[in-house]
């Protein structure tokens, strides 16, 4: 350093102030991004394990005065959280797994052939992704209301799994346009030496697809997976729609309010105000979400990696 001109030796010193700088501006961008994000999740999980008391105490703002499980352990009975947590994964995982499979056999349909009418059934898949649920809601209802032909076969499919079930099948399930796209995208990247090589092999085109094109398009179907999950998992409008009885996640987290007057004034018309109701609140969003986290937590690299190639970003 000493053996170098001036000018240099200042040049260097600047270039080092410069990024030592540039280091600490970046750490407190990085930090407040992800202090705003996670701030939410801190909030619930502060809540959470506090007492009600704790909430009107000026005093106590992250660590609780008087930790407590007693607001977790109300909450879980007030949303009979274990009887819900499984009828949302049997709605869930079934139809979850239904529509992976539906929409990877249409996307790859879309990506791989040609056929009459491609670009019309194509444009009716994007208008799947524009059309919001609470158009098709009413026809919905009655096609499942009186499902079956007249005379024939009729069945009220109304309260039943098999209305969340049979869109899922039919690639008509909560987002199917979008998990289509997805499919089709990554199915088009794939080169097409590996579908020649199984034709090759005597494979017709389904068991091109199953032994060639699945075993290649593992993100992808992860990818589509996670997203099926948490729509399905934090959906409530079409559940209340066709469920009346069967409770789950969403639901019971909708309805807390009179839950918890039913559970603490034995009526549940009598209204808390919302100070009241916080520590029981965040609990419930906590207990809802953590599911989700844990799920998200293994198949991160796997969803980054489906999204990357399916060309949805970039």
């Amino acid at each position: 350093m000493k053996s170098l001109p001036r000018a240099e030796r200042s040049y260097i010193r600047r270039r080092n102030a410069a990024d030592r700088l540039w280091r600490f501006f970046r750490f407190l961008i990085l930090f407040g991004l992800g202090f705003i994000i996670l701030y939410p999740l801190l909030y619930m999980i502060s809540c959470t394990f506090r007492d009600r008391s704790d909430m009107t105490d000026p005093t106590v703002l992250w660590i609780p005065r008087h930790p407590t499980l007693s607001v977790l352990k109300d909450t879980i009975e007030a949303m009979d959280f274990w009887n819900a947590l499984r009828n949302t994964l049997v709605i869930n995982v079934g139809c979850s797994f239904m529509q992976v499979a539906s929409c990877a056999l249409t996307g790859y349909g879309f990506a791989r052939f040609s056929f009459r009418g491609k670009k019309l059934l194509f444009g009716i898949v994007i208008l799947m992704m524009l059309v919001p649920t609470q158009i098709i809601s009413l026809p919905l209802f009655f096609q499942f209301r009186f499902f079956g032909i007249k005379g024939v076969f009729s069945r009220n499919l109304i309260d039943s799994v098999w209305t969340m079930y049979l869109p899922a099948m039919t690639a008509n399930g909560i987002r199917s346009g979008l998990m289509i796209l997805i499919f089709r995208q990554f199915f088009r990247g794939l080169p097409r030496e590996l579908e020649d090589a199984a034709y090759i092999d005597g494979c017709g085109p389904f068991m091109t697809f199953v032994r060639v094109m699945i075993p290649n398009a593992i993100p992808a179907f992860l990818t589509v997976f996670l997203f099926s999950i948490v729509w399905y998992w934090n959906d409530y409008y079409v559940s209340t729609m066709f469920f009346h009885n069967t409770r789950t996640v969403s639901t019971m987290l909708y309805n807390l309010d009179s839950e918890l007057s039913l559970r603490m004034f034995g009526d549940a018309t009598i209204k808390m105000s919302p100070r009241e109701q916080i520590v029981w609140k965040q609990a419930s969003c906590l207990l809802s979400i953590t599911p989700l986290l844990i799920l998200y937590t293994f198949l991160q690299k796997y969803f980054t990696e489906g999204i990357e190639r399916s060309g949805l970003v970039g």
